[in-house]
């Protein structure tokens, strides 16, 4: 059944976890360790003892592997497979429409992944970024727009979408980046109220902008 803990689990599989495209296996990966214990704690709640390899991405980062019996039922609630910046990806129906609880739980998980919290005195604010293969750029814009339409339910407003860069893998594959922003200690007040996060230093830094301002 969907819940809340199903809806950050989501959240996560749109950020920085994933799921293979033929084992279905679910892969978290994330240098930081206090993440790696929150979704582990997320998925052992939702589902109990499962198995569990760790193990370390091609880059260095931590990264830990649960069975593809995790990943098979979160495809079922509408996580991506496969490389999400090859393939086109949506926000879940059931997200788009649920109460207000589910839609904090998904937006908080990616933010945890995948938002940047800038705090320095010159410069506030919080800013989501991603990318794409270019070709792909209707999807991508299509999807950050969900986003922002999600964000603003909580009366939280954002800039438009802007391109943040254009470069080619090594791969040849030409890629696309896009972000949006949030500013204003308005706007920090009320993410800080609505969307729970559990990234800590994260959550240090939007803390201390909806004080500051």
């Amino acid at each position: 059944m969907a819940n809340k803990t199903i809806a950050r689990l989501i959240g996560h599989a749109f950020g920085d976890g994933s799921i293979h495209h033929k084992k279905l296996y679910f892969i978290y990966t994330n240098s930081n360790h206090g993440m790696q214990l929150n979704v582990k704690k997320l998925v052992t709640s939702q589902f109990g003892r499962v198995p569990l390899n760790r193990g370390t991405a091609i880059s260095g980062t931590p990264r830990y592997q649960y069975s593809n019996r995790i990943g098979k039922i979160l495809s079922s609630f509408g996580a991506p497979v496969g490389s999400k910046v090859l393939n086109r990806t949506r926000v879940p129906d059931w997200i788009i429409s649920g109460p207000r609880g589910i839609k904090a739980a998904y937006l908080a998980a990616l933010y945890d992944d995948e938002g940047y919290f800038r705090d320095s005195p010159n410069s506030r604010q919080i800013v989501f970024k991603a990318a794409k293969a270019s070709h792909l750029r209707g999807n991508l814009v299509k999807y950050l727009e969900t986003l922002r339409k999600l964000l603003r339910e909580f009366s939280i407003e954002t800039s438009q979408i802007k391109t943040d860069q254009i470069k080619k893998r090594d791969d040849g594959i030409e890629m696309t980046s896009l972000r949006f922003w949030i500013t204003s200690h308005k706007n920090f007040v009320l993410f800080s109220k609505s969307i729970p996060l559990l990234h800590k230093e994260k959550k240090r830094r939007l803390l201390k902008m909806a004080r500051v301002g």
